[in-house]
């Protein structure tokens, strides 16, 4: 919603040159909350914190805590033995590990779809909206709103992200600007519109036979120039490929229902890596039917970071990242509480919040059934958390 939310703001408000990335991105994602929410003014997001399921506690009308799933047989891949990427069967894995690229630092991948994958990226001296905070270090409590500001006024600042595309997923014919080659590889340079004294540019080239990746970053331009991005093509190197893994588990997805994107340690899609330091526990997008895998530009619900089509989310995290928060003492509600669109649930301690949003594709009663066939696992120990590829499988 990143993009999404740079849009959507600077159609609705057309900020004033003086507006950093940062403030653009924070306006914008509380236009695109509110819409989300449509209860309270903050947004439609979650967090988790403290030891749920490892304690014995489950959600209201949620099942408790299984046992750490055995880990499933290794999947097959497809290897390219003449650059050592291997992609698995199972798209929910991640095929890269964070990197340097001279001034550039591509954090460790959270979001990953059933086409693509995506990491923040952060620019030496640059201040970036996820709160200049290393999005790997899990748990960290968010940085104070006061010091925020203080940073963000000696700094300039960055919205930038890498999205990383299987074999035969990303459309490079459909993807306009000027093509080139940048160390042997196909490469393709497109200039976006400005945002006040910050320009979008997005670099895409081919890392691999018939795969490409596109660096999308927001930014002054004497901050950022195409010869930086050019880093990135040699820097990009294959990993052994590691499931993704969730907080949580399904037991009953409405008929035709699939997951289609997840977030590890981050909420699916654009907003998770956006809010990649905002200590939320995960999430998924499930659609039915399938979202594609070929002919993409961008990742899905494109730019402006809308639903996908015929989609709705989970989204887990902790209770003070909800505009549904809790007041402190306040204690759970024994059945979900259904708003404009969405259901919530939450810990028996209130700790942690679990919401089902559809923005309305699915009944109040589908949403509530959806909740009580959760499964939290210890949202605070990622090593019990059951893999993506049959955690979202219901049944």
């Amino acid at each position: 919603m990143h993009v999404p939310d740079l849009v959507e703001t600077a159609t609705a408000d057309a900020p004033p040159p003086r507006y950093t990335v940062d403030e653009i991105v924070a306006a914008g994602q509380k236009v695109q909350r509110r819409r989300r929410a449509g209860w309270a003014t903050a947004s439609a997001a979650f967090a988790v914190t403290g030891v749920v399921a490892a304690a014995g506690i489950g959600l209201p009308g949620v099942a408790e805590n299984p046992a750490v799933m055995e880990r499933p047989a290794a999947a097959t891949s497809a290897l390219n033995p003449a650059t050592g990427w291997e992609f698995p069967d199972d798209p929910f894995s991640f095929v890269f590990q964070r990197f340097d690229a001279g001034k550039l630092h591509v954090k460790d991948p959270l979001v990953v779809s059933t086409a693509y994958q995506i990491a923040p990226l952060h620019v030496d001296g640059l201040v970036t909206n996820d709160r200049a905070a290393d999005p790997d270090t899990t748990g960290q409590a968010p940085l104070d709103p006061i010091a925020a500001k203080k940073a963000s006024k000696k700094k300039r600042s960055l919205y930038a992200y890498l999205t990383v595309y299987r074999p035969g997923a990303f459309d490079a014919r459909a993807f306009a600007g000027n093509r080139l080659t940048v160390d042997g590889r196909q490469a393709i340079e497109q200039d976006g519109p400005t945002y006040g004294a910050n320009v979008h540019r997005a670099f895409a080239w081919e890392y691999t036979d018939n795969a490409w990746a596109v660096a999308d970053t927001f930014a002054e331009p004497a901050d950022l120039n195409p010869a930086d991005l050019h880093a990135l093509v040699t820097a990009l190197r294959p990993s052994v490929p590691a499931p993704a893994r969730v907080p949580f588990s399904v037991g009953y997805l409405p008929a035709g229902y699939q997951a289609a994107e997840v977030g590890q340690h981050a909420y699916a899609s654009l907003n998770g890596v956006a809010s990649a330091g905002d200590g939320n526990y995960g999430g998924a997008i499930f659609a039915a039917p399938a979202l594609p895998t070929t002919g993409l530009t961008a990742p899905y619900g494109g730019p402006e970071g809308e639903d996908p089509p015929g989609s709705f989310q989970i989204f887990v995290s902790p209770n003070g990242n909800s505009n549904q928060a809790l007041k402190d003492g306040e204690t759970p509600p024994g059945e979900p509480r259904c708003g404009n669109g969405f259901c919530n649930a939450w810990s028996a301690d209130g700790r942690t919040t679990i919401q089902v949003d559809s923005d309305g594709r699915l009944s109040d009663a589908e949403m509530t059934k959806i909740l009580k066939g959760i499964t939290l696992a210890d949202v605070t120990n990622d090593n019990t958390w059951p893999q993506a590829a049959t955690a979202l499988r219901a049944g």
